[in-house]
């Protein structure tokens, strides 16, 4: 109720007989129904517009009224000058007109030192009750607003959004509100979030859903039901359902959905699911936003982590420098090698540590202007005992946009610089033969240990088929498996020895081979197995092709390696297994076999071409990075060669040998 707590006292009205004409002037202007009162004379002297509108008295009737007639509850205690300084407040019965009675609350102030002149003000009790009603609800909204506002505090993204839901449903009312969010890999939108009793609408939402209710749309009974989201809430017989697109206009991200239950959809209803659609929009981004913050970091901090792994551990030595050629720090490395402290050359001139190679400063020059220098060539340094040793020489800058000319991708400039230094020293050179030497042993005995294991395993298995066969008569179709097994058994064996050739050299038996007859046997073989990975398989053979003078269980065991590998390659998507013989002439026109397998798998990666034939690397979870190497030592025992080519998409194996020498008779 705004009534005056106290009204000041009129010089006008100090006369005896105040001029009413200002006084009715003046209280025109009040808000609320507004009486000026003769104490003495127990009547109403003024009234303003509110005050008649109120009573339903005219001006002229209502200053003829006695207070009695107007306030028959009141009486002249309760005008009583005693507090004559302070506002009164009363709660009464008002009379009207026309004789209704309503309780009204009147605020009583003295205008006069005498108590003469009583100015009084009216409300409605029912009218104070809604504004007193409306302050509470709005106090309310402001709290709940607030709370919405300090959802993205919360410790994750559930938590928010129950947050924000919770503080939803205060401002609208009874209801039940969900949150349909994107799904991976799905144009659809999926239900994620619920709030309120339970209620059953679509787990998900349609494209067409989706594009129908680009914009917030309320849905009541009666009306067309537009989407699935409409439907579902007819036939749950909810009183609405009203919607407010998550994101952008053009960036759909989610759906929030408000459905009643019980009441029907206030008349702000919309307005109020636009700011909570638009709060939950950005507790999603800060959500999301911290999420991918916090991967960063992660990735950045194990970045940082594996670098520093890198530089103490790795044995290349690493020299990092500013943009000004000046020492930033050695790694461990670098100090053995060098002589010198990290903490000691730190901020001195490159030029005074590493001393002797004359184009070191050109190159570590061109490097400031983001130039790279991946070989300096095998320059001679100085260790600080005065000892040189041989090096070779990469000086790379750390190269970040220059912030005037981050348009220009070709401009940039060096951060800093990093030299990596590789000590080429007899020393060095018998320390990695010695390694190489140390692992080629190790290999031989656990080649040698496996294959012995594995022998005693096939020949266990190998006894056990005799007695099988032993046991059948001949015309038993069984016996065609069990023939077939002890083949397998006898190429397995045939693997084992050939695994063994690291370790101890195998003498191969040289005989004319036909390599399109061992083709063919071999894919004859794994047919099953190209079927069941939808592998077509082609083979091209040119005319007058020469044989290959070779061992043929050994030559066997090399192209079942390289179809295996493309059959891998290939196992996911499928593909096509082509292998190509013809002949080829050398550098001394003497003809060579060329086979060539190729497969339209992923490809190799560049960095692994030059390692594949290396013992023990393999890309494959499951490989042990012998077969390739096994291979190749197999094709360089028949004098041949065997090369790789790779691109996206496709794989050559090229296998060339030399062809068998025709005898003249």
């Amino acid at each position: 109720m705004n009534l005056p707590s106290r009204f000041p006292a009129l010089p006008f009205l100090r006369r005896r007989q105040p001029n009413l004409e200002e006084i009715e002037t003046l209280i025109d202007h009040f808000p609320s129904a507004s009486l000026l009162i003769d104490v003495q004379e127990n009547r109403i002297l003024l009234a303003n517009a509110k005050a008649t509108e109120l009573t339903a008295f005219t001006r002229a009737e209502i200053t003829k009224l006695e207070l009695n007639t107007l306030f028959p509850e009141l009486d002249a205690q309760d005008f009583s000058p005693v507090k004559k300084q302070n506002t009164r407040i009363l709660t009464t019965k008002c009379i009207t007109r026309n004789g209704n009675e309503f309780e009204v609350i009147i605020a009583l102030n003295y205008l006069d030192s005498p108590g003469t002149w009583l100015f009084a003000t009216l409300e409605p009790v029912v009218i104070h009750q809604l504004q007193q009603t409306e302050r509470q609800r709005h106090s309310q909204r402001l709290a709940e607003f607030y709370s919405l506002a300090q959802a993205c505090q919360a410790n994750d993204l559930d938590q928010a959004l129950q947050v924000a839901l919770e503080s939803g449903q205060k401002l609208i009312g009874p209801c039940h509100l969900s949150v349909y969010l994107n799904e991976a890999n799905s144009p659809n939108l999926v239900r994620r979030f619920s709030f309120g009793d339970r209620v059953d609408l679509p787990h998900q939402l349609s494209p067409s859903d989706i594009n129908a209710l680009r914009t917030p749309a309320l849905w009541t009974p009666g009306k067309r039901s537009a989407t699935n989201l409409h439907r579902a809430g007819r036939a749950a017989r909810l009183t609405y359902v009203a919607s407010a697109p998550l994101g952008e206009a053009h960036a759909i991200i989610g759906l929030l959905v408000a459905v009643g239950t019980i009441t029907g959809a206030a008349p702000d209803l919309i307005s109020i699911l636009k700011v909570l659609a638009a709060n939950i929009t950005t507790i999603i981004s800060h959500f999301t936003l911290s999420s991918h913050l916090l991967a960063d970091q992660e990735g950045q901090s194990r970045r940082i982590a594996i670098g520093e792994t890198i530089k103490e551990n790795i044995q290349e030595n690493i020299i990092l420098l500013n943009d000004e050629l000046k020492i930033i720090d050695l790694n461990p490395s670098a100090e053995w090698t060098l002589g010198y402290a990290s903490r000691e050359v730190h901020g001195e001139p490159v030029e005074d540590v590493l001393i002797g190679a004359e184009n070191l400063i050109p190159a570590l020059q061109s490097a400031q202007r983001g130039v790279s220098t991946h070989n300096l060539g095998t320059v001679r340094f100085h260790r600080r005992n005065g000892e040189t040793f041989l090096a070779h020489v990469q000086i790379l800058p750390v190269q970040v946009h220059s912030d005037q000319l981050i348009d220009d991708a070709d401009k940039l400039d060096a951060s800093s610089i990093v030299i990596l230094i590789r000590d080429l020293s007899e020393h060095e050179q018998f320390r990695v033969r010695n390694q190489q030497l140390e692992q080629r042993a190790l290999l031989g005995e656990v080649t040698a240990i496996f294959a012995h294991e594995v022998r005693n395993q096939i020949n266990n298995i190998s006894t056990g088929l005799q007695l099988l066969a032993m046991n059948m008569s001949e015309e038993n179709p069984n016996q065609e498996l069990i023939s077939r097994l002890g083949g397998d058994l006898n190429r397995i064996t045939h693997l084992m020895n050939s695994a063994l050739a690291f370790s101890r050299p195998v003498e191969n038996t040289m005989v004319p081979v036909d390599m399109s007859v061992l083709i063919h046997r071999l894919l004859e073989r794994w047919r099953p197995r190209l079927a069941r990975e939808n592998i077509q398989q082609h083979v091209q053979v040119s005319t007058d092709y020469p044989v290959v003078m070779g061992d043929a269980r050994t030559l066997e065991q090399v192209f079942t390696n390289l179809i295996s590998n493309a059959v891998e390659a290939m196992r996911e998507n499928g593909g096509a297994l082509t292998i190509h013989i013809r002949t080829v002439k050398d550098v001394a026109d003497r003809d060579q076999v060329e086979l060539s397998v190729s497969d339209n798998g992923p490809g190799i990666p560049e960095e692994h071409r030059e390692r594949i034939f290396d013992p023990f690397f393999s890309t494959s979870r499951n490989g042990t990075g012998l077969g390739l190497a096994i291979a190749k030592r197999i094709v360089t025992a028949h004098r041949g060669t065997i090369d790789v080519a790779s691109v996206p998409g496709g794989t050559v194996f090229q296998v060339i040998f030399p062809a068998a020498i025709k005898n003249n008779d």
